[in-house]
């Protein structure tokens, strides 16, 4: 028993000095897993590309010059690419659909579709920060915008003929989500562009003379 006591008191006093050491390095070592921040997740990347179909109602009446004005159904396409959190690139087409008939003389035609336009061009959504400041509608192509667009409208009059004005424009206009799957784009603006050319047969002639072209776009879409 004596010599027990002896060997034994020894080598457990041995065997924790030794061990001192190691439960303070793992004590002072580094912090258990559960402590750690988690790790940063990639964000998930924004939709770059926005494609729309609806109506614009901003070309349902049109003047018709002799005959007045016209009740047209206005199918509008349109696709925007965001360049940045600002900047986009976006081309629409427009197609007016004649909801009647009307008489026509002289053998013109009665078209389905008299009129439409084309526009490509920029926009830039200002002002992002200070919306997302005061929790107004911001992000990926919502926000309120200036717009510089080649704009094209055509109108059909004779059975081979068109009128023709191509012109710049510069909009101003608003864009916002209505729920997960339409959206509302208002804009108006001016420019200008050559004098409107009748183009027969292919063949249009050309003029130096500048005149004042509008625009007033008021779409409703369906749009993701």
């Amino acid at each position: 028993m004596f010599f027990t006591r002896f060997f034994t008191r020894p080598l457990l006093a041995s065997l924790l000095f030794l061990a001192g050491p190691t439960i303070g390095l793992a004590q002072t070592g580094a912090p258990a897993l559960s402590s750690l921040p988690p790790a940063p997740t990639a964000p998930a990347p924004a939709d770059r590309l926005l494609l729309k179909v609806g109506l614009n109602a901003g070309r349902a009446l049109r003047y018709g010059g002799y005959y007045g004005l016209s009740v047209r159904l206005p199918l509008s396409v349109g696709a925007e690419y965001a360049l940045s959190s600002k900047f986009t690139v976006y081309g629409q087409l427009d197609a007016d659909f004649r909801s009647g008939r009307r008489n026509e003389y002289f053998g013109d035609r009665d078209f389905v579709v008299p009129a439409g336009a084309l526009g490509v061009g920029t926009r830039y959504y200002y002002n992002q920060d200070g919306r997302a400041r005061h929790n107004q509608a911001h992000g990926p192509f919502v926000g309120n915008y200036l717009a510089l667009e080649a704009h094209t409208e055509v109108r059909q009059r004779y059975a081979q003929r068109a009128d023709v004005a191509p012109g710049l424009n510069l909009l101003w206009g608003m864009q916002r989500r209505l729920g997960r799957n339409f959206l509302f784009d208002f804009n108006a603006g001016a420019g200008l562009g050559p004098v409107r050319n009748d183009t027969y047969l292919g063949y249009s002639p050309t003029g130096s003379n500048l005149n004042i072209t509008t625009q007033f776009n008021l779409g409703i879409y369906f749009g993701r």
